[in-house]
């Protein structure tokens, strides 16, 4: 081999074990902050599943959030019973519209805001960690009459949205509360 291979071979080696402490520090500095991977089990160490409790007797099926809590905590693996030692209670869901804007021309309504307010309770082996908890979020939407199933449509895809990012939210609460059961 002569000497400009065996420069360029020692200068890569150089580089990529570079790279590597780069990404290793990083690695170091987001774990250390409390960040998880998305796939990383909201739970903490010792505790195996979780169950996720919802109840509305006025209601068949149940809401796009609770699937999708559920959806996720399965895809982790971490899904429990209702005897896991894990317990996510969904009190309450509830969904409103409100009329942002009208029409200047005819009056009808123009823009709606949706707003999803979730309440929720986190126990571990019966101990709560988390009581009362609540999250909110807005979105607004434009509305137009002479669309109207094209709005019903625009409106359902929205609140399905809204749901997901609340069940983010809600897993993220949960890891913050075991990250403080953990020290």
């Amino acid at each position: 081999m002569n000497d400009n291979n065996t420069r360029t071979m020692r200068s890569h080696n150089r580089m990529c074990g570079g790279v590597l402490a780069l990404l290793a520090g990083v690695g170091m500095l987001l774990g250390g902050c409390g960040f998880h991977l998305q796939g990383a089990s909201p739970l903490p160490d010792g505790i195996e599943s979780m169950y996720v409790s919802y109840n509305d007797d006025y209601r068949v099926g149940d809401p796009p959030l609770v699937e999708t809590l559920r959806q996720r905590l399965r895809e982790r693996g971490v899904l429990g019973e209702v005897d896991a030692p894990a317990r996510l209670d969904i009190d309450e869901i509830d969904n409103r519209q409100r009329i942002v804007s009208v029409s200047p021309v005819d009056g009808r309504v123009a823009e709606y805001e949706l707003t999803t307010e979730v309440s929720f309770d986190y126990d571990v082996k019966g101990a709560s960690q988390l009581q009362n908890e609540t999250l909110k979020i807005s979105r607004n939407y434009s509305f137009d009459n002479t669309e109207r199933l094209g709005a019903e449509q625009e409106q359902s895809e929205l609140l399905t949205s809204m749901h997901e990012e609340l069940a983010h939210l809600i897993l993220l609460r949960v890891a913050t509360a075991n990250d403080r059961l953990e020290r």
